[in-house]
């Protein structure tokens, strides 16, 4: 199993658990199903949790999934993104950059209490 996508137990957000290394195809699949699952569900809270992998897509691959595959796929701009990654693990650090620059709010956390602090208490 590459990934895994479930609803959260409150019903509040969609939760991406990724469970091998990371590339533009992987990212547009998981994507792409979890966004369906959060349009049907009227949710726009996402938690990607990438923990214990690694990223490999290029940053041109970062880019077109930032700017392209999202609008593509029907990403609502008033979505919340938060990625969940290792202390030490600096492979997901960009996606951050470009999905801000493509005008998602998205933010990378080390600490998935965090994370769940910033994508539910300030559902703005």
């Amino acid at each position: 199993m590459k990934y895994e996508i479930s609803l959260s137990e409150d019903n509040t957000f969609i939760r991406i658990r990724v469970f091998e290394t990371i590339n533009g195809e992987i990212e547009r699949e998981f994507a792409g199903k979890a966004i369906t699952e959060a349009k049907q569900r009227n949710i726009r809270q996402f938690l990607v949790d990438v923990r214990g992998t690694t990223n490999v897509a290029s940053s041109f691959q970062h880019y077109l999934f930032g700017y392209e595959d999202m609008e593509k796929l029907g990403l609502a701009l008033n979505s919340k993104i938060a990625v969940l990654a290792d202390e030490s693990d600096r492979t997901h650090d960009f996606i951050e950059t470009i999905f801000i620059n493509a005008g998602h709010r998205c933010r990378l956390f080390r600490v998935e209490k965090v994370a769940l602090e910033w994508l539910l208490l300030t559902k703005q």
